[in-house]
């Protein structure tokens, strides 16, 4: 999750440091443009689909595997999530 405290998040969220195996990564972005075509719906924020591909692909773990996943999907949906974005 792109956050603009990292710290302030995780306390709010009740979230635990975890070496390895965390399935959560909070980031503070150096750049504004990983917000750029973000929607919300129902209060929660989403990051542009091309954003989270992206980012999964320098992930650590099995993130690039699930960025190719994805990107995958995106090819072969492009008419659904180009429309909700």
């Amino acid at each position: 999750m792109y956050v603009s405290d990292t710290k302030t998040a995780a306390e709010r969220l009740d979230l635990q440091d975890a070496p390895t195996g965390a399935n959560v990564m909070l980031v503070e972005p150096f750049d504004s443009v990983v917000f750029d075509r973000s929607w919300k719906q129902a209060g929660v924020a989403y990051a542009a689909l091309s954003q989270v591909a992206t980012d999964l692909l320098t992930a650590p773990g099995r993130g690039p595997e699930i960025a190719k996943e994805l990107i995958s999907w995106m090819q072969t949906n492009e008419q659904t999530w180009r429309i909700a974005a």
